[in-house]
């Protein structure tokens, strides 16, 4: 077997520079998982091979990561079933929702173990977050159930003999209170940023922060050492990127939870750093109640206005109060059904040529054909038609019942149910969103 990943590779994912036995049976089943796909034609999604060379080293992270008991993608699935009532969206129970050979194996799925359902959730979660690939990508195709059985069958051949990695437990696991109160900093630091850029479970961080950097030493500013860390560890705390939008820093609460290691994420000169990291990013709303209010004040603050055009917008601006700033002009060329809605956190918003996706018995402009072939970007986020929030508000009053990521004939209606059945993962999935942190408080509804 041609060797594609080497030691240096499985080593840049571990927050040690030695390689042992261990690190080199791992990179040894790094290149099965990448030559199994490659047989599978999976690897033929990615226009570059350092992507999919990197899914075949997160596969084997996860796998390591489920034998060494660090916990990692444990916290994952533990935080999906409170949030949404699965381990595993989509692929966990599928056979719920879908009537095609495309299913393979519905085996229940058991915790601390390897999962059929978590190799094909890796397979796509790793695809959509290619950096080339810009739509969203439906999660039931064929070659992703052939490459999920391949990598599968390798990984529970190895189960009962392949070695656990006692670094890796004891680096995230353990907790020396001899330490002095200087070298806890370091070593919590540490982490952070081992699992923020180098973690198997997170993926673009890295190549984020090059960005970043890269902007910055263009700037006319400049860039020095000390800015570059002060960046590197501001995103490790307050950055919103990794799965299910929570920052590393809140990750590794949960996974540490019942390790000696909590101590390093409970320490209260650490909570404050966060807290005032948070602080400055933290947007301002008041213009936003304020506005918000108008339509509150009409008895319209939890309602969808349909308007046919933009003088009756301006006749419903005039109705609530409301002045449109003067830096904002309104679109000559669009179709009819303008959207109105808002919240404290939001304010006023109105959305263009989204009109015909909206299921309300208030909408004369809601058309069913168009909105299965459209509703869906509303969740993916595409051209960002709706705040988050908003979003949200559809999905719990049942206005996007077309969104359907699945646009091929032969899986529409099948697709329908199971998309469905996850859109607020979905939504949370692609607009960075979480319900418990970015919506408006009710009090101010």
């Amino acid at each position: 077997m041609k060797k594609v990943i080497f030691t240096q590779e499985w080593m840049a994912m571990h927050p040690y520079e030695k390689p042992d036995e261990v690190d080199q049976y791992y990179t040894e089943l790094a290149n099965a998982i990448y030559h199994a796909l490659d047989e599978a034609c999976f690897t033929h999604n990615f226009k570059n091979v350092e992507d999919a060379k990197q899914l075949a080293l997160s596969i084997a992270g996860y796998f390591e990561d489920t034998l060494s008991s660090t916990g990692i993608w444990k916290a994952f699935t533990s935080e999906c079933v409170k949030r949404y009532g699965c381990h595993i969206p989509f692929y966990e129970n599928e056979a719920q929702y879908i009537n095609s050979a495309l299913t393979g194996n519905d085996a229940p799925y058991v915790e601390d173990e390897i999962n059929f359902a978590d190799i094909k959730f890796l397979l796509w979660h790793h695809y959509q977050q290619s950096a080339y690939v810009q739509e969203a990508v439906p999660f039931l195709f064929g070659t992703l159930e052939v490459a999920a059985k391949v990598v599968y069958d390798i990984l529970d051949k190895e189960y009962e003999t392949a070695p656990e990695n006692e670094r890796m437990r004891e680096f995230l696991c353990e907790y020396d209170d001899k330490m002095g109160k200087d070298m806890l900093e370091v070593s919590r630091r540490d982490i952070l940023a081992w699992f923020h850029y180098g973690c198997y479970f997170n993926l673009g961080n890295q190549r984020r922060l090059q960005f970043t950097l890269q902007q910055m030493a263009n700037s006319p500013q400049g860039l020095n050492e000390q800015m570059a860390y002060a960046v590197q560890m501001d995103m490790t705390i307050t950055l919103r990127n990794n799965l299910l939008s929570l920052t590393s820093y809140e990750w590794l609460q949960k996974i540490c939870e019942n390790q000696p290691s909590h101590a390093y994420w409970e320490d209260e000169d650490f909570k404050k750093v966060v807290a005032d990291a948070e602080k400055e990013r933290a947007v301002d709303h008041e213009q936003a109640i304020k506005d918000y209010n108008l339509l509150k004040a009409k008895g319209y603050g939890d309602k969808f206005v349909f308007l046919e055009d933009n003088k009756t917008l301006k006749e419903f601006f005039k109705e609530i109060g409301y002045e449109l700033p003067a830096n904002i002009h309104l679109p000559q060329k669009y179709e009819k059904g303008i959207i109105v809605c808002g919240s404290p956190y939001t304010g006023i918003n109105v959305t263009y040529m989204q009109a015909h996706n909206i299921a309300s018995p208030e909408n004369p402009y809601y058309n069913a054909d168009r909105a299965a072939e459209d509703a869906f970007g509303i969740i993916s986020g595409n051209g960002r038609p709706f705040p988050y929030e908003i979003v949200c508000k559809l999905i719990d009053s049942n206005m996007l019942p077309d969104a359907n990521i699945f646009t091929s004939k032969y899986v529409k209606e099948d697709g329908l149910r199971i998309t469905q059945a996850f859109i607020q993962f979905l939504a949370d999935y692609y607009l960075l969103g979480r319900k418990d942190k970015d919506l408006s408080p009710k009090e101010l509804w």
